[in-house]
């Protein structure tokens, strides 16, 4: 039995929108109006029914590897978060605007990946521009508030700025001038959930609308995603090469984010980066997985 299986029987459903979820939502249900995540549902339902009632074996592969990489965008924020936290506490305040802008780029790319008219474009989405991947990810928190969307859409650009400056600028003033984003960590919440209610939603639509005969992960798509190369340079990973195998064999077909996150998945991913002597001190990435998701 897979992982995903595993978790679907262990999960109690919650009630939400005029639906149940696998996910018990926190931050959705007090920013958003419930009435306005009624119609969310009910707009995203009609268009992933447009792509899931024309399912064929290559879409099923692409939309394993982007609930995948969703899933991970939200494991690697919750690093980031958990590494700014540590960084603040050892005066390492350089690190502090790229740990804040990157953490806040990583949920919304989560969320672009889940979303159904943004292009695949045979993996070539992975690479989108940060103002692309904003103004999809903003524009689709606006059919929930328009209010929430461009306050969020505002802080974001502000880390973005006060990145740039330090990347660019190396300001003599440090610091100074810069403000790191008030209530970072609910706001990172909130982006992980809306990548979270859109693959519930489109979970349930392949389930209703695909036929199980192209329930196939194509090997090329997981080489593909196990393996970048950046500047001439070929870089295998070859923990996503297992992971990805692993669903191939077991449950080939998308999953919601919650349930693509195995547990061993999650070790490992955080494992990778403990330190590799016994020194008791330091920054701990086994520690803090729950800060913005319920990760397993």
């Amino acid at each position: 039995m897979s992982s995903v299986i595993i978790s679907k029987i262990a999960s109690q459903k919650n009630s939400y929108a005029g639906r149940s979820w696998y996910y018990n939502f926190k931050r959705i249900p007090k920013v958003f109006i419930e009435g306005n995540s009624i119609k969310v549902v009910q707009g995203l339902s009609k268009r992933y029914s447009a792509l899931t009632k024309s399912w064929d074996k290559d879409v099923n592969s692409e939309w394993i590897c982007r609930i995948y990489l969703s899933a991970k965008m939200i494991m690697t924020a919750t690093l980031q978060l958990n590494a700014l936290k540590y960084a603040n506490s050892r005066n390492l305040r350089l690190v502090s605007p790229y740990l804040v802008y990157y953490s806040l780029l990583s949920l919304i790319r989560g969320i672009v990946y889940t979303l159904p008219e943004v292009k695949w474009e045979s993996g070539k989405l992975v690479e989108i521009s940060h103002r692309n991947a904003i103004n999809l990810a903003i524009d689709h928190i606006a059919s929930f508030d328009k209010t929430v969307a461009g306050n969020i859409k505002m802080e974001v650009l502000k880390a973005k700025a006060f990145r740039e400056l330090i990347a660019y600028r190396a300001p003599s003033s440090g610091d100074l001038n810069i403000v790191l984003m008030p209530g970072i960590e609910e706001v990172a919440m909130l982006l992980a959930e809306v990548a979270q209610f859109n693959s519930e939603i489109f979970e349930s639509s392949v389930i209703k609308n695909s036929n199980k005969s192209d329930f196939i992960f194509i090997d090329s798509y997981i080489s593909d995603l196990s393996t970048a190369t950046i500047e001439g340079i070929t870089i295998v990973d070859d923990e996503d090469l297992y992971r990805l195998g692993y669903l191939k064999r077991k449950y080939p077909l998308p999953p919601n984010v919650l349930h693509i996150m195995s547990e061993g998945h999650v070790e490992d991913f955080f494992g990778a980066w403990c330190m590799t002597d016994d020194l008791d001190s330091g920054f701990d990435p086994d520690k803090g997985w729950g800060l913005i998701f319920d990760i397993p």
